[in-house]
């Protein structure tokens, strides 16, 4: 089993849609086994995924189902570990053919959470290790449910939740826009990231030193706390959100801006990114793929509750789009298989 983070500094890249469909095809024609957990607090790949007739069951006064919320609940409330429920949404419940736990806007009250256990973690306090760890927990209990992948979507934000699920994901992958903010969202990851990783491995040094009866190895295999950082959240590429060509009287052309920030965008990204490349990777490896400018299709998949490469004429697709969910196909083939290839779950 291994964890995908999808993050970008930046929003607007076609994030969500690219992990909830890229989720959907690896189940679909892959037969991989995928629970999704959205940890986005605006909660954009559940709406996706969910029903609006049935999101009562999740959300208001004492709904049936559960979210990514109530696993946080008790540790919102001062405890070191998570709560444990069934999987709120199975794959054969859902178009996608993915389990997922469903995102929740009180998320952002976790980030607030997240951010004392990151300072009571440098403070050497050991309860908020264990709350920083909290997908530590999580990975040791899903153990049990043999899924092939966990991916999980978050918001753009360098905030303290995103900071403890980027420190304890196997792998992370940057969708990207075509444009300059894009690249800007790399560099602050890279900057960031570094940052953490380095203040965390100080932290651990840091309680031991401190308390020379302190097992820091007995600790982690109790209470699932990561002590191997630098082996943990390499990245292992990114994907490139087209822009839209300009029509002109004889042609279709693309904007030049756009086609040169593409250009540059590969050689950026590996000088910000490339330091956390697993080895083995090489580094034209590193671009999964593009993903076409295909708008007119994605509400269709939003209203039908389908992903793009599987609506139909039932859907409500008509003329020109069939074409548009042909070519959208052909690249999230093309994303998976580098994707796979990067993670090393399938050869050249």
């Amino acid at each position: 089993m291994k964890v995908i983070t999808f993050f970008n500094n930046k929003g607007g890249v076609g994030k969500t849609t690219t992990v909830v469909n890229l989720a959907s095809y690896l189940s679909i024609k892959y037969n991989k086994k995928i629970l999704l957990l959205d940890l986005d607090p605006q909660s954009n790949s559940t709406q996706l995924i969910i029903p609006s007739e049935r999101w009562s069951d999740f959300y208001g006064e004492n709904p049936p189902n559960k979210t990514i919320y109530d696993y946080f609940e008790e540790m919102d409330q001062g405890e070191a570990e998570l709560n444990f429920y069934p999987i709120p949404v199975l794959a054969k419940d859902n178009n996608y053919n993915i389990d997922m736990i469903p995102g929740h806007p009180r998320l952002a009250i976790i980030d607030d959470r997240m951010s004392k256990s990151w300072s009571g973690t440098l403070g050497q306090d050991k309860g908020d290790l264990r709350r920083l760890n909290w997908l530590s927990q999580f990975k040791k209990w899903v153990k049990e449910f043999q899924y092939d992948y966990i991916f999980i979507d978050v918001g753009p934000s360098l905030g303290a939740l995103n900071r403890s699920i980027l420190l304890n994901s196997d792998y992370f992958v940057t969708p990207m826009g075509s444009d300059i903010f894009s690249l800007l969202g790399v560099e602050n990851i890279s900057s960031w990231m570094s940052q953490w990783i380095e203040l965390y491995k100080d932290a651990l040094v840091n309680i031991q030193k401190n308390d020379r009866y302190f097992d820091l190895e007995k600790f982690s295999e109790r209470y699932s706390v990561n002590i191997d950082v630098d082996s943990s959240c390499k990245y292992i590429g990114y994907s490139i959100q087209q822009y839209s060509k300009r029509k002109f009287k004889d042609s279709v052309r693309p904007v030049l801006a756009y086609e040169n920030i593409i250009r540059e965008m590969h050689e950026k990204i590996l000088s910000h990114l490339g330091k956390f490349m697993p080895s083995g990777i090489k580094e034209e490896d590193i671009k999964l793929g593009d993903i076409p400018y295909v708008y007119s299709i994605v509400p269709l998949s939003q209203t039908a509750n389908v992903p793009i490469f599987n609506l139909t004429y039932k859907s409500g697709l008509r003329g020109n789009q069939i074409s548009s969910v042909d070519e959208y196909t052909n690249f999230i083939d093309k994303i998976c298989s580098n994707l796979l290839k990067n993670i090393g779950d399938i050869n050249d």
